[in-house]
């Protein structure tokens, strides 16, 4: 009878300190669109640059320690699909590499929409802030924009280096 009690205040002393956590990332998994990208640096995001993402996947873990995402990028008229994997380092901060060293963080998080704060460091050493809006097409709500825009004066991104992504996206939706 006392290993059973001492097991079940153990089990209780473990479960205190390590608590699990609510979400499951991988509900997330599925189909998304970059809706917004605004950038510090506008040649970033330009025509032909590297960060004009046309985001098209997300595969999440259900701990969210692991983002496989799919993307298309159009050069020179030629949409080239890429994938490239994200590994948690810290609470909701992500590395990836891609154009350079990533790091980003998810601001927020909902069944329609994800705002994403990225810095890149280039292959140069240039650092670059950025800042994502990706969403379900036709579920994006007007609240999300805002919340996007805010985030992006928040981060000093000027207005006129925000691009409206899915308005020029014209690239394959299937994959």
């Amino acid at each position: 009878m006392q290993i059973l009690l001492l097991s079940l205040v153990l089990g209780v002393v473990c479960a205190v300190q390590e608590p699990q956590s609510e979400t499951d990332y991988s509900l997330f998994s599925g189909e998304w669109n970059t809706i917004y990208i605004g950038s510090s640096n506008i040649e970033k995001i330009s025509e032909n640059g590297p960060f004009r993402i046309l985001l098209r996947r997300l595969d999440l873990d259900s701990a969210g320690d692991r983002i496989i995402y799919t993307f298309f990028l159009k050069v020179n008229g030629q949409c080239t699909k890429i994938s490239s994997l994200a590994i948690k380092t810290e609470e909701n901060t992500y590395v990836c590499h891609y154009a350079g060293k990533n790091k980003f963080e998810i601001l927020h998080l909902s069944k329609t929409a994800i705002i994403i704060d990225i810095v890149n460091e280039d292959e140069g050493g240039l650092v670059t802030k950025m800042v994502a809006l990706v969403g379900k097409v036709g579920d994006i709500q007007k609240e999300d924009i805002e919340k996007f825009k805010e985030v992006a004066k928040e981060k000093e991104i000027p207005e006129e280096n925000i691009v409206n992504i899915i308005n020029i996206d014209d690239c394959p939706t299937s994959e």
